[in-house]
């Protein structure tokens, strides 16, 4: 299943990456002022599309597409604060090792669950 995770993974940064270039693309344009305006915006976007997507329906596109979905470690629905607490932790799983940390964990784990699964009490399993 970690492949899966990757492939989700990509998914959702390119989905992202398309969401970011109209931003930064404008942003060239209309000073300063304008290019902080657009970057809350996309700021805002990024949030809504991770944090939201997860913790109101327990996957984002990438993870809808590959037949994943993040639950609790009871099976109940995801919720918001663990999809924002899970996410956050991505700064651990991700930096400074490029996903290392997360990957080891993934494997090590019983569930599958890297760092910010953990601390939220989350597992991402096959879509029923």
């Amino acid at each position: 299943m970690i492949w899966h995770r990757v492939g989700a993974f990509l998914i959702d940064s390119i989905l992202m990456g398309l969401l970011w270039v109209p931003v930064i693309l404008a942003g060239a344009t209309p000073g300063d002022i304008g290019l902080l305006a657009l970057t809350f915006t996309g700021l805002a976007a990024t949030l809504v599309y991770g944090f939201l997507l997860e913790g109101l329906y327990g996957y984002t596109p990438g993870k809808y597409l590959l037949g994943l979905v993040v639950v609790k470690s009871d099976g109940s629905n995801c919720t918001i604060g663990a999809s924002v607490l899970r996410n956050l932790l991505w700064i651990v799983d991700a930096l400074p090792t490029f996903n290392l940390v997360a990957m080891v964990s993934i494997l090590l784990t019983d569930d599958n669950q890297r760092v910010g699964d953990l601390v939220a009490d989350t597992v991402v399993v096959k879509q029923q």
